[in-house]
């Protein structure tokens, strides 16, 4: 049977061979340069026995085929850091499969750091080294090579077996409730939902009047839905040093924007004048309606010694659990403690409570101590 599909036969043909699977492999390959938006060129799936590609971009497929298999609640979906494949589907569909399983996660749990790469992983877990010349392939163009055909099956023939793995040892250690939290915000619908009204929140600036980020505001959120509409980098229509120069300035006119660089009057003259329309909107905003920001509150540490012991404390029941540091406890939490906080974080719930947060409050109350022994660290307990 063909291991590309470009057809519908071929498709509802190779469905079949797969519709009665508890669970599946998928990725996808995508080019995203030119475009706001990622544009699709390949989808790999594989089985425990069958693995093929669909190629979105043949004349006439219907991936609606396959979305009937992507919403089966009989069937696991598994990726590996599978965001950006998710999102490709939210944006063809305006739904996410279900269910889902991420390896990425997985592997946080099983002592394989915060972001192991699928490449990586295979050659831990199964000792096979994955040929990744191919990764920067131009995908939409076809002819596809043996090649590429090769590498893109690659990355799903490999996935069913890391999960099966992955799994027995999160099992073994009855760590199934750990990746709860992340897996079920991987699957969060809203997380993929388009907000232009948020998009000035992405964009970095050190210090702005309160004015001046209303207007940026406007800017960015014309620029989000200008991307959205015409399909194209937000970069292609204004750089984010752009915005903040025409929120900085605040121009009245078109030969104000003569101050503004990186806008050319003679090739811009339309961007310039829904610009200035823009402007406008915002100018009309009362000033109780401007928008604020949230910078996080500069902890200041009145123990800098407790905090790197709180440093210590982490990489060592990371490493003695086999767990990423990130997953049990972020700098913030660490930040917070160090500060006389503690109220309402993670790490005081639940497993993490069992494995972290329960030495942090007898390391804070003085009721244990660290010490190196042999050349680990070693708690000392009931001091």
């Amino acid at each position: 049977m063909e291991k590309v599909i470009i057809s519908n036969n071929e498709l509802i043909n190779n469905l079949k061979l797969i519709e009665n699977e508890d669970y599946i492999a998928i990725d996808t390959e995508f080019i995203r340069d030119t475009t706001y938006f990622s544009k699709l060129c390949l989808i790999q799936v594989a089985s425990k026995k069958h693995n093929f590609i669909i190629d979105p971009l043949a004349e006439g497929i219907d991936l609606l085929l396959f979305w009937n298999v992507l919403i089966k609640n009989s069937i696991l979906k598994i990726f590996h850091s599978g965001r950006q494949d998710l999102e490709i589907f939210y944006n063809i569909f305006g739904e996410l499969p279900s269910p889902i399983y991420d390896t990425q996660i997985a592997a946080m749990v099983c002592g394989y750091g915060d972001q192991i790469s699928y490449e990586n992983l295979v050659f831990d877990l199964l000792g096979i080294r994955i040929d990744k010349s191919s990764r920067v392939s131009n995908w939409s163009f076809r002819p596809l090579s043996n090649k590429q055909i090769s590498y893109a099956l690659s990355d799903v023939t490999h996935l069913v077996n890391l999960y099966k793995i992955l799994k027995k040892k999160i099992s073994a250690n009855n760590r199934e409730k750990w990746i709860e939290e992340d897996m079920n915000n991987l699957s969060n619908i809203e997380n993929y939902k388009l907000q232009p009204s948020e998009a000035w929140k992405k964009i970095k600036f050190k210090s702005f009047k309160g004015e001046n980020i209303n207007r940026l505001k406007f800017l960015a959120e014309w620029r989000e839905h200008l991307s959205i509409n015409r399909n194209v980098t937000k970069n292609k229509i204004a750089r984010d040093e752009v915005l903040l120069e025409i929120a900085s300035n605040d121009p009245k006119d078109i030969n104000d924007f003569k101050r503004i660089r990186g806008l050319k009057l003679d090739i811009n003259k339309k961007i310039i004048e829904e610009i200035l329309l823009t402007l406008e909107k915002a100018r009309e905003v009362p000033k109780k309606f401007w928008p604020v920001i949230n910078i996080p509150k500069q902890n200041k540490i009145n123990q800098p010694a407790v905090l790197e012991l709180l440093k210590v404390l982490l990489k060592h029941v990371s490493e003695e659990k086999k767990v990423a540091p990130k997953l049990i406890a972020k700098q913030i939490d660490l930040d917070k403690i160090a500060s006389g906080e503690k109220n309402n974080l993670k790490l005081f719930q639940g497993w993490r409570y069992e494995i972290f947060g329960q030495f942090v409050e007898k390391l804070i109350e003085g009721k244990i101590a660290i010490k190196v022994h042999n050349g680990k660290l070693k708690i000392l307990k009931n001091i």
